[in-house]
């Protein structure tokens, strides 16, 4: 399959994608009491009890803290969630595939775009809280747009390996699962990359997650645009990620049904 073709069919089965993506969007949520709110929720306890909690040990004023976390918590999570749930994608719908054809990688896509779109939403409304308490309402925020997509092609060119990974190693959710846990410490999240001791700082100023996390973090907590250095890593580290996921799910993409 070349890279034409695996965009191609992407289209050709654009109505599977829409109804895919509908139904994570909407349909997850049905009959539930608190319906879309569970998808604000989360995040915000998670941020409130760790804004909390770290405030005191960084010594920073609660509320500048909450922003400080708010700017990094969103591209995780939306990243974290594109490998694990993404990864995941092809193993759900495992009935489906064995029944009709439908191009796999629609279900990577569908979810990511599901996932994309939920963020986004929740970014929104998580939002005026932050602007209530301190984030910066300058030009800056323009730059947030391109921050999703890049997190988001980021996360899905992973998720097309690890949706391979997972057909055909079933621990592999598992221990990716713990190593985004990992990750989550070692990315300057809920700390500032200024308290990592000199020696130490290449450890993070390696990791990919860190310019991405700088994309939110400049325009919502400092109110300035990241820097062109910054924007140029995430942009390569996007463009490669999903190159990689590209090739790696057209390498074993036909023996996929076999392992199913």
């Amino acid at each position: 399959m070349t890279g034409g073709v695996f965009t191609t069919r992407l289209w050709e089965f654009r109505l599977v994608f829409s109804h895919l993506v509908a139904q994570h969007v909407t349909l997850r949520y049905r009959r539930t009491a608190l319906g879309f709110l569970w998808t604000l929720i989360n995040p915000l306890l998670t941020m409130v009890i760790t804004s909390v909690i770290f405030s005191l040990m960084m010594r920073m004023p609660l509320q500048s803290f909450a922003v400080f976390l708010f700017a990094g918590l969103i591209p995780f999570t939306l990243f974290s969630q594109c490998i694990l749930q993404g990864g995941n994608s092809i193993l759900e719908n495992e009935g489906l595939i064995k029944k009709i054809y439908i191009p796999r990688q629609i279900f990577v896509f569908a979810r990511c775009t599901g996932l994309l779109i939920d963020a986004f939403l929740s970014f929104c409304c998580l939002f005026v809280i932050a602007a209530v308490i301190g984030a910066h309402l300058t030009a800056s925020l323009l730059i947030l747009p391109l921050a999703f997509l890049l997190v988001f092609v980021f996360g899905l060119g992973l998720a097309l390996c690890m949706s391979i990974m997972s057909v055909y190693f079933r621990d592999a959710a598992y221990i990716v699962g713990i190593l985004l846990q990992a990750a989550y410490y070692l990315t300057p999240i809920i700390y500032p990359l200024s308290i990592v001791p000199e020696k130490y700082r290449l450890l993070f100023i390696v990791n990919p997650m860190y310019y991405f996390v700088e994309l939110f973090r400049k325009p919502i907590y400092e109110g300035v645009f990241p820097d062109l250095a910054t924007l140029g890593i995430a942009i390569s580290c996007a463009v490669l990620s999903l190159l990689l996921g590209t090739l790696v799910f057209q390498k074993f993409d036909r023996d996929v049904i076999f392992r199913l």
